[in-house]
């Protein structure tokens, strides 16, 4: 192999390097974007079930409000004899 020759092949090797590393740089920026996306996606769904999850806890908070009151209806009830007389 000549002068010229070695050479001609080192500017391929290098073009080819170049190359992959222009195509790996396009795929870091990929995932990246990718792995942005997702994690804005995840914090719209996390903030959506808490908010699921705040509504679930008050719905609760009230319906045990509403057991507890009649509870003491029925028990008011019982002691008056159960015909609503005192």
């Amino acid at each position: 192999m000549d002068h010229e020759q070695w050479l001609e092949q080192h500017d391929r090797m290098i073009a080819d390097h170049d190359r992959g590393i222009a195509k790996t740089e396009r795929l870091l920026r990929r995932a990246i974007r990718l792995a942005v996306q997702d994690a804005r996606r995840q914090r719209t769904r996390n903030a959506e079930f808490d908010l699921i999850m705040t509504r679930i806890a008050a719905a609760q908070l009230v319906n045990e409000e509403l057991s507890n009151s009649n509870a003491e209806l029925l028990k008011a009830f019982l002691q008056r004899g159960g015909n609503g007389k005192h």
